[in-house]
């Protein structure tokens, strides 16, 4: 009776030894399979350092959109003497996050400028982006400028606009009719539109390609002739000999520029102005402008994040850049 009662004992704790480990086993792969599920949702979820959201151009050609200065003579600005910061103050600065950065650096202020981080062209008609003493509602930028009755408006934008799904075409059509807007808001204004700023080799946004900008550029230049606006071709300083922006001219990001592209960019403003009889009709009170509203928050708060030194973006290498008496970003 024992012995039977022993091998009985023996064979219970048998089973109960194989039923927990066939239970750690399924503990186990439910873990790990959690794990797997888990690590994967946060590897798509939260791109790392090494991420492809860092896209590289490729099949570039540059001569493809090159302009052809001699064409536009009469509408593309020459290289004139240094008309000093005295031309830079009486100009307004309209545009995106790269004119945003222009005051951040402290080459404009909020007296000559109006600049909304992340908006395109299409908005400058209807997006109420600046705020003035005095006024309980922010103003579209057309209402800016008849507020703050400038001798000339610098207007840069393109960068927000450039995308595979908007044909060149389309940018201009939007484009005029912001300008237009201004014109007709103050039409003792003189015109100047800014090239689109070149972007990096690598960059963080992969619907937008140096071979669409050069296509805009283009397409703006043949928009100034038409409509008798000057055109500011900045890019052609702000270009390596590969066609992208020079190395240390644009943030990590390969977009934005840097203080050193600033550098150069309003050397060449001032080199390469435009400067007519004042007839604006005597000038009333101007209002105090004291603030922007952006269309990206989250753009803005690491486009305007504290200055940090030139970084480098570009294939091009350092001996390739311009010397700094050269001048140089929605």
């Amino acid at each position: 009776m024992s012995k039977r009662k022993k091998k009985e004992s023996q064979g219970n704790f048998s089973r109960m030894f194989f039923v927990l480990a066939m239970c750690s086993v399924a503990i186990l792969l439910t873990v790990g399979g959690t794990f797997l599920v888990l690590h994967g949702a946060l590897k798509t979820e939260t791109p790392g350092e090494d991420d492809s959201s860092v896209v590289t151009d490729s099949d570039y050609d540059q001569g493809e959109n090159a302009i052809d200065a001699s064409r536009y003579a009469s509408t593309i600005l020459e290289e004139t003497e240094d008309a000093g910061e005295k031309y830079v103050n009486e100009t307004l600065f309209l545009g995106d996050s790269n004119t945003a950065r222009m005051r951040l650096y402290g080459y404009i202020s909020y007296d000559n400028s109006v600049a909304s981080v992340g908006m395109a062209a299409r908005s400058i008609e209807s997006y109420a982006c600046a705020k003035f003493s005095g006024y309980s509602s922010y103003k579209t930028m057309p209402e800016a400028v008849a507020l703050m009755q400038p001798r000339r408006v610098l207007i840069t934008f393109g960068t927000n606009d450039v995308s595979s799904s908007l044909t060149a075409e389309k940018f201009i059509e939007n484009y005029v009719s912001g300008i237009k807007a201004i014109q007709k808001a103050y039409p003792s204004v003189d015109i100047i539109i800014n090239s689109i700023p070149p972007i990096g080799k690598q960059h963080s946004n992969s619907d937008m390609s140096q071979s669409q900008i050069d296509a805009y550029n283009k397409a703006i230049v043949q928009m100034c002739e038409d409509n008798d606006w000057k055109y500011l071709n900045s890019a052609e300083v702000l270009k390596g000999t590969d066609g992208y922006a020079k190395s240390g001219y644009v943030d990590p990001d390969g977009i934005h520029m840097t203080r050193t592209a600033l550098d150069v960019l309003f050397d060449y403003i001032r080199t390469h102005s435009y400067v007519t009889d004042d007839d604006r009709p005597a000038l009333k009170d101007v209002p105090k402008h004291t603030e922007d509203k952006d269309v990206s928050a989250s753009t803005a708060a690491s486009v305007l994040a504290t200055p940090t030194p030139a970084a480098s973006s570009s294939s091009e290498p350092e001996q390739e850049e311009s010397s700094s008496s050269q001048s140089s970003s929605q």
